[in-house]
């Protein structure tokens, strides 16, 4: 039985993205969707996040791998995320397949978009404790503001990979959105509140939105009218699966460090609003 397996690893940003790609090539070819989590067995730094969403999974075994492995002898079945652009190609699949990388571009999905964006629909919101904050996010001209540091700041290889978006990024998206946006207000998500405050320039009001788990910070940011992303896979969901029509997302010009080399042309959607981070 020919089927689609895809391998998951990385935080819940990159989760999303392997999964966005692997529904999308299930459903063109209408085989069975498999999640491969064996990464989770070693990979302690992040957990499997996709069960906080609506829909169900089933999870590739073994005999899903022995199946995969006889049949890539006879035709391809590994596919990689080599080059971390989008790869056109790989929409193609009409066969079995195995799809190993992040695969960090919307044009892998876009055409799904409505699906894309009922499969990210959270079970219940039971994770909501904060209500007064997301009234407050909902009830005003709102722009969610992200700071990634965490491991971007304290993890070495990490560091060499992705660099944090400093204070003359924040300068020049908040500048933008000044000039476009009426009375707007600011919303700080952050994984170092604290830290934060350092990387963000003077001359604006910021709510610090001190909340209680990732799925607040997620669909909170999601809720807000506009978003200023930083260079993160879960700050660039959280502003994809904004459904406000008039929504302004600003986003670093820049993803990675020179050091890591890797092209991120096809990050960021078109529709965003690319400025610099020097």
């Amino acid at each position: 039985m020919d089927k689609i397996v895809v391998n998951l690893i990385g935080g819940v940003g990159n989760q999303m993205f392997q999964y966005a790609l692997g529904y999308v090539i299930s459903k063109k070819t209408g085989f069975e969707l498999l999640l491969d989590l064996s990464a989770y067995n070693d990979y302690k730094t992040r957990n499997f996040e996709l069960s906080n969403f609506s829909f169900d999974y089933k999870v590739a075994n073994v005999e899903d791998f022995s199946e995969l492995n006889k049949k890539h002898f006879l035709k391809k079945t590994l596919y990689k995320d080599k080059k971390k652009t989008f790869d056109s190609s790989v929409l193609k699949i009409k066969n079995s397949a195995y799809l190993k990388g992040f695969w960090q571009s919307e044009k892998y999905f876009l055409d799904y978009r409505c699906d894309i964006l009922k499969l990210f629909e959270f079970k219940d919101k039971n994770f909501i404790k904060n209500i007064e904050l997301f009234s407050d996010v909902q009830n005003s001209n709102s722009v969610s503001i992200n700071l990634r540091l965490g491991d971007y700041v304290t993890n070495e290889v990490n560091r060499r990979v992705h660099f944090v978006c400093k204070k003359e990024y924040y300068a020049n998206a908040l500048k933008y959105i000044a000039q476009k946006v009426d009375n707007p207000k600011f919303f700080v998500f952050s994984d170092d509140l604290e830290g934060a405050k350092e990387y963000l320039p003077d001359g604006h009001d910021y709510i610090f939105a001190d909340t209680a788990n990732w799925q607040e910070d997620m669909y909170f940011m999601s809720q807000a009218k506009h978003n200023i992303v930083a260079n993160s896979s879960f700050s660039w969901w959280a502003a994809w699966l904004n459904q406000n029509p008039d929504k302004i997302v600003v986003a670093p010009s820049k993803w990675f460090t020179d050091e890591a080399k890797i092209n991120d042309k096809d990050f960021v959607p078109k529709s965003w609003v690319k400025v610099s981070v020097n």
